[in-house]
């Protein structure tokens, strides 16, 4: 469900969610709407429609794809620091920072620097190069793999050196939470136990109703 409300923006405006494998189009829809008006960004529009030229692709179309990336790119640029300052403004005095546009996929950042940007930039590229698929998958929940998925001796695909150095020294413990949570996310399946000691307890009884009017009339 989560990945079809991502089209729709979502909770947290996200439009890099992988889409429902069903479409089968990667980041490909949301690509097209944010950036409608520098499209085409690659060459595999004209394949439908030219087949037997797929090997081949004509100058006009790499001169245009060039351009577009190049106007795309000065654009994006010129944004990130159009309303950098105004974003250190809006914190400095406590107020929401304006969206970025272009670069909406960032808008999770309070404000977006020239480097960011410029950074941004280049793993879209890497994205069109590759269909608009990410060149590898979300790593899973931590909950779920577990420390020995991203710090074990046989992390070394998917090593996590501020997850490991926090295990190293100790300033971090492991704790099997089997015995109260069934699955990831825990809390959507919590034992009666979990249930009397989180939600009764520590939210209703010492938050709420001891902090607040919370429940009265």
């Amino acid at each position: 469900m989560d990945d079809v409300l991502g089209y729709f923006r979502g909770a947290y405006d996200k439009k890099w969610w992988t889409f429902p494998s069903f479409l089968d189009n990667g980041f490909g829809p949301a690509i097209e709407k944010l950036y409608k008006d520098y499209l085409p960004l690659t060459f595999k529009a004209r394949m439908t429609t030219y087949p037997q030229l797929s090997a081949y692709v004509p100058e006009s179309l790499k001169r245009t794809v060039k351009a577009n990336w190049d106007r795309l790119e000065q654009d994006i640029l010129a944004e990130a620091n159009a309303l950098w300052q105004p974003c250190i403004d809006c914190l400095g005095n406590g107020e929401r920072p304006p969206d970025y546009t272009l670069l909406a996929p960032l808008n999770h950042r309070a404000s977006v620097s020239l480097q960011i940007a410029k950074d941004y930039v280049f793993r879209l590229k890497k994205l069109a190069v590759n269909g608009w698929f990410p060149e590898q998958s979300p790593r899973p929940a931590l909950g779920y793999v577990g420390f020995d998925e991203v710090a074990g001796e046989s992390a070394w695909a998917s090593h996590d050196e501020f997850i490991a150095k926090a295990l190293r020294s100790e300033s971090w413990s492991i704790v099997d939470q089997s015995k109260w949570l069934f699955s990831h996310s825990g809390m959507k399946i919590p034992t009666h136990e979990l249930f009397e000691e989180i939600y009764q307890r520590e939210i209703m009884q010492n938050r709420l109703l001891a902090n607040s009017k919370f429940g009265r009339y």
